[in-house]
């Protein structure tokens, strides 16, 4: 049994972590990960309690030592007994899409006060009652969402049962789970069963992993970006067609001013028709963001510098100013897609201070990568608006005509093409600050 668990700890443990890197922008990957991880948990605590410790008590070990590790197990202990009712309740409200952070908050409340109810040290003691009275709770919300989500699974044998399938990987190990709880108290367990149980959730990881490959996961992402793409649709079309209305307006002012011989307001209404014409280009050219599956980035040698000046210098706003915070900085990167970020970062800036106020661009040296910083003291944006500021057709910008939501998306793009990070924090009232990080 030792061994099962040993081997439950070495293959979960790495994969959780590999999801939870590679996957860190899917919510539902993010908790199915880190459902792994706590179930591989298991196996380094068995392996603490059953191997290293008895071998440490039996020889000439210290007893800070001894006392350190033990502390270190029973901790473990209570993580593996509690947190997972906690996950696999938060996987099933995210497939159901009811996310909600102060619900995500408030039900991790619970699996904390288990390390209160429960000792650690020096004689460590599970509070089942305890952790019984809320993880039955979960357990049976999780099958009800389950149940739910099953009811409303699209028609056709193969999606139900692919369905079926994820929530049978993720429910039977917190059953058995459950049934180890209650073992002792209300009724005994055959050993074999008590073996079982590792071996059934190295059975899950690979069904999981199955599922994984066939990408069952990437259907909560798909619905997601499906509903995102209906919105953008409806906006593009709204859009264009008021572009088009105004070229036609446009014209039919020029004709009327030609047939009058009125030229100077001819070449107004001339000038309007050109200025519409390129909103329309620059839209035309934003939507091409989504196109590109892979964004390729071909490095070269590059100013920082240089490039920030050329980027500030597009936006001659005579009620805008900028503090350039900034030295030469030479960089390996794609000098034209690394342009289009500042562009988009200032202009967003320029619009969220409605035409008025101050961007500080600063650049920070780091040891092995540097940090340019762009600050805005627009309006700000809430924790909502920072969620969702790099999805696509997302946009701050209320009514504003001028964009679909895809300036900051295209930035999270390029700044993966070149292995790099995007950070943005803001308070609505105070600001916005935009943080590009490149090696």
């Amino acid at each position: 049994m030792i061994v099962a668990f040993l081997v439950l700890s070495v293959v979960t443990c790495p994969v959780g972590l590999y999801l939870l890197v590679k996957h860190r922008e899917n919510r539902l990957l993010i908790w199915g990960a880190l459902l792994l991880f706590t179930l591989g948990l298991s196996g380094l605590q068995v392996g603490l309690e059953k191997l290293i410790l008895p071998y440490l008590e039996s020889g000439d070990s210290s007893n800070g030592w001894i006392t350190a590790l033990s502390v270190v197990a029973a901790f473990l202990n209570i993580v593996i007994h509690t947190f997972p009712y906690y996950l696999v309740l938060i996987f099933f409200i995210v497939f159901a899409g009811y996310t909600n952070p102060m619900m995500t908050g408030l039900l991790f409340v619970p699996a904390m006060l288990s390390f209160i109810f429960s000792d650690v040290y020096p004689n460590p003691r599970m509070n089942y009652s305890y952790i019984l009275s809320w993880g039955i709770p979960y357990l049976l919300a999780s099958i009800a969402l389950f149940i739910k989500g099953m009811m409303k699974a699209e028609k056709g044998r193969v999606k139900k049962l692919q369905y079926f399938g994820i929530g049978m990987i993720i429910l039977i190990p917190e059953v058995f789970l459950l049934l180890l709880q209650t073992e002792g108290t209300y009724f005994r367990l055959p050993v074999e069963i008590i073996t079982f149980i590792p071996i059934l959730c190295l059975i899950s990881l690979l069904l999981g992993l199955v599922l994984y490959v066939y990408n069952v996961f990437a259907r909560f992402q798909s619905s997601v970006v499906l509903t995102k793409m209906q919105l953008g649709t409806s906006m593009m079309q709204h859009t264009f067609k008021n572009a088009i209305t105004k070229n036609k307006l446009h014209a039919l002012n020029m004709q009327r001013s030609l047939a009058s011989k009125q030229y100077e307001i001819t070449e107004e209404h001339l000038g309007s028709l050109l200025r519409s014409n390129e909103h329309l280009m620059s839209m035309v050219s934003k939507l091409s963001y989504l196109t590109r599956s892979r964004v390729t980035a071909e490095l070269e040698s590059t100013e920082v510098s240089i490039l920030l000046d050329e980027a500030i210098d597009q936006f001659p706003h005579p009620a805008v100013s900028f503090q350039r915070r900034y030295g030469a900085v030479m960089l390996h990167i794609d000098r034209t897609l690394i342009a289009e970020c500042f562009s988009n970062i200032i202009s967003n800036s320029i619009e969220a201070m409605a035409g008025r106020g101050q961007v500080t661009v600063t650049v920070e040296r780091m040891r092995r990568h540097v940090r340019i910083h762009f600050t805005d003291s627009g309006r700000g944006m809430n924790e909502e608006q920072l969620r969702n500021l790099f999805e696509p057709f997302y946009s701050t910008k209320v009514n504003s005509g001028h964009n679909f939501g895809l300036g900051m998306f295209h930035v999270k793009k390029i700044m993966n093409a070149h292995r790099g990070k995007v950070k943005v924090t803001s308070q609505p009232g105070k600001g916005t600050t935009v943080t590009l990080q490149l090696s």
